[in-house]
């Protein structure tokens, strides 16, 4: 079948599908998939594409090399994208930009060498080239020796132009009645040549069905204009990724992200929650327990949280929110709503000095309704007895680690889970907690907010709940930035604060690509230096994460107490430490953090009614973007706008948990490409409205390729 005649087909497939579908006719629907499947092979393609490299049988040093490279299946053998291509066809010399590869012919007009440089003249349609050769192989030699003035050639290589004049380092020349249009393929360094990496493509793409092969619906295809997978993989191949390629990686990569996250949606909705009611006065009752008033943002909060717990359906939301806006207590509220109704609650905090400041909160509020919290961490000790009573229902709540997905946790009856600071938690550390109990509601807390434009892609309005305004009676935060040589006069205004029975927080600097053996190290000699110098006479301590648990968590009390006046720390503290009497904190080699990070760390002050100093220390030649990063502290305290201000400097990143570390979109840009994003949407909203039989290509490649990253959004 000719390629047309197999397009034509198809079209007239879809068109009998859709009509199939407006009827309502699934089962004709179905049938015309597999009409579909026989042209496009879509399984035959999936489960061929997601093989490991092992089947090319390759050689050891090559396969070790691609694996390392992150290449472990032949499909990402054959989306292994070059670097270049070096297209070696004619040019005019006058159309030629800076820097582009291209082949030009010409006669010698001269050779010249100098001390460090042989250089060679051409004239081209009157543009003057010069050819440089700075080493002199063997080969090069030779190539030199046959050509002299008068002689037609043509020069292959890089371009650069230094003013009028067109200028090739290091080319290759050849006679002109020698010469053929070649092309030459460049992939990224990955310890292999150019040659191997395509000869491993070559294997690989006699792995596949007989063309055409794809695995999206051919709606969609169609639709967009896309190249169909065959297409593509030979393009990429032979040619690069083109603005066409380019589209179907951006376009392909955004539906399976959003595809995946509306099936999770789908799915959840299909399984049973327990419906929790509060009664009318629950909120008056429990606000006459606070010791401060709830704001707007947070009521707003509780209502849409309480809202989801009354539907038999699993609530899975995100609550977010800036520094210091109150999302613990709203967590708590929702949480007791869950305990009147006699059913469980199990809090999951990513480190133990977390764990242990979210229990007190916890057992501080719920012990006044007479709800029995107990703490589960590492370091518990009679742990059995503490399984026993969660199981038995003794517990209602339980605080704790990740010491709460252990085995022996068994719960009598859970129906609410608080997973504080998601982010830092893995897939099946969330699965587990969540099988805990029968689909329990889930409540997801951030401290660092979503910006809109990736909130928009992600999250749908009704998923996601955000806290803005802070309690009332907080004082101001004053953002500054010493560079080094000014050092002293940023520990002054802390020495100031100090003599006001205040509390001081200082950053150990981070140290670039280090170990965290290496941050330890510079957290104990700035200890020294501060506690027999600018800090002497107060009592001064240090905290890292080489402290045992018990350790760090008496640091933490005795801070909170007031028995500590400095604290020395590495980014332990970024989260979740709450000092009210702490009013400055000065982060040594601010530079080298990331701006969320540096938020984050600024919001450990401004905890009570006192005003608050953040200081940042830097080097004196700062990065653009380290720049970029300390203006935008300077420039505002909003929480929200740092972080789209991160997320530009940033680029998209690692979008499905809120760790600023790799990154989950390889080709979309959210910011740039936000109508490709639309247009995706649109076609995954039109897809599963009319319930349009998904092909088992896939959900292969859905679920072994997206599977674990999609977790990192939902659980179960």
């Amino acid at each position: 079948m000719g390629a047309q005649l197999y397009l034509k087909t198809l079209d007239k497939l879809e068109s009998r599908l859709f009509k199939a579908l407006f009827e309502r006719d699934i089962e004709s629907a179905k049938l015309i998939i597999r009409k579909e499947n026989s042209i496009l092979k879509f399984k035959k393609t999936a489960d061929t594409l997601t093989k490991d490299i092992l089947e090319l049988k390759l050689p050891k040093a090559t396969q070790e090399k691609l694996t390392r490279r992150g290449i472990t299946t032949i499909k990402d053998l054959l989306s292994f994208e070059p670097l270049r291509i070096e297209n070696y066809s004619l040019k005019d010399p006058k159309s030629i930009k800076n820097g582009e590869y291209c082949a030009i012919k010409g006669i010698v007009l001269s050779k010249n060498r100098g001390l460090r440089v042989l250089s060679v003249l051409l004239n081209s349609k009157g543009v003057h080239i010069r050819c440089n050769w700075f080493r002199l192989t063997p080969y090069i030699k030779r190539m030199l020796s046959s050509i002299k003035p008068g002689d037609e050639i043509v020069c292959l290589g890089k371009a650069s132009r230094d003013g009028f004049l067109l200028q090739l380092n290091h080319p290759k020349l050849i006679k002109a009645k020698e010469f053929e249009p070649s092309k030459r393929i460049v992939y990224p360094n990955i310890g292999l040549r150019n040659t191997t990496i395509a000869k491993a493509k070559e294997k690989a793409m006699l792995m596949l069905p007989k063309r055409p092969f794809d695995y999206l619906p051919y709606s969609v295809i169609s639709k967009n204009n896309l190249p169909l997978l065959d297409e593509f993989f030979e393009h990429l191949k032979s040619d690069g990724a083109d603005s066409s390629i380019q589209k179907r990686q951006k376009y392909e990569e955004m539906f399976f992200l959003l595809l995946g996250l509306r099936l999770q949606e789908k799915r959840l909705t299909q399984k049973t929650a327990p419906s929790i009611e509060t009664q009318a006065d629950f909120l008056d009752e429990v606000k006459k327990h606070l010791p401060f008033e709830l704001t707007n943002g947070q009521i707003q909060a509780i209502g849409e949280i309480l809202k989801d717990m009354t539907r038999s359906k699993p609530m899975l939301r995100l609550l977010q929110g800036d520094v210091g806006c109150g999302k613990t207590v709203v967590a708590l509220i929702c949480a007791l709503a869950a305990l009147k109704a006699n059913y469980q609650v199990a809090i999951m905090a990513p480190t133990q000095p977390l764990a242990v400041q979210f229990f007190l909160q916890a057992d501080k509020l719920l012990a006044k309704f007479k709800f029995k919290t107990s703490l589960l961490v590492s370091s518990t000790k009679k742990k059995e007895s503490v399984y026993q009573k969660i199981k038995s229902g003794e517990i209602d709540c339980v605080v704790g680690t990740h010491a709460l997905i252990e085995e022996q946790v068994e719960f009598k009856n859970l129906g609410f889970i608080i997973i504080d600071e998601q982010h830092r938690f893995g897939v099946e550390q969330r699965k587990n907690l969540s099988s805990k109990g029968k689909f329990p509601h889930l409540l997801l807390m951030s401290a660092t907010p979503i910006p809109r434009s990736l909130s928009m892609v992600l999250y749908s309005k009704t998923s996601l709940s955000t806290i803005k305004e802070k309690p009332a009676n907080r004082g101001k935060i004053k953002t500054l930035h010493f560079y080094k040589n000014k050092r002293q006069e940023a520990y002054k205004i802390a020495i100031d604060e100090l003599n006001k029975k205040h509390q001081v927080y200082v950053i150990a600097p981070l140290i670039e690509e280090s170990e965290h053996f290496e941050d330890y190290r510079a957290a104990i000699k700035l200890h020294e230096e501060l506690k027999d110098g600018f800090f002497k006479g107060f009592r001064v301590e240090l905290l890292h994460g080489k402290l045992k648990p018990e350790e760090k968590d008496a640091i933490l009390k005795d801070f909170k107490e007031g028995a500590i006046d400095c604290l020395i720390s590495t980014t332990v503290i970024e989260v979740g430490i709450d000092s009210p009497l702490a009013t400055v904190i000065i982060i040594e080699n601010a530079d080298r953090f990331g701006l969320s990070q540096l938020h984050q760390l600024r919001g450990r002050v401004g905890r009570s009614s006192f005003d608050s100093y953040a200081i940042l220390i830097t080097n004196n030649n700062l990065s653009d973007t380290a720049k970029k990063r300390i203006e935008a502290l300077l420039k505002t305290d909003d929480g929200f706008e740092i972080a789209q201000i991160d997320f530009q400097l940033r680029g998209s990143g690692e979008i499905l948990g809120t760790r600023q570390h790799g990154r989950d979109l390889k080709y979309t840009n959210i910011l740039k490409d936000i109508k490709l994003i639309n247009t995706v949407k649109k076609d995954i909203d039109m897809l599963l409205k009319k319930d349009y039989p998904l092909n088992d290509g896939l959900l292969t490649i859905l679920k072994r390729e997206w599977k674990e990253r999609l977790s990192y959004i939902n659980v179960g």
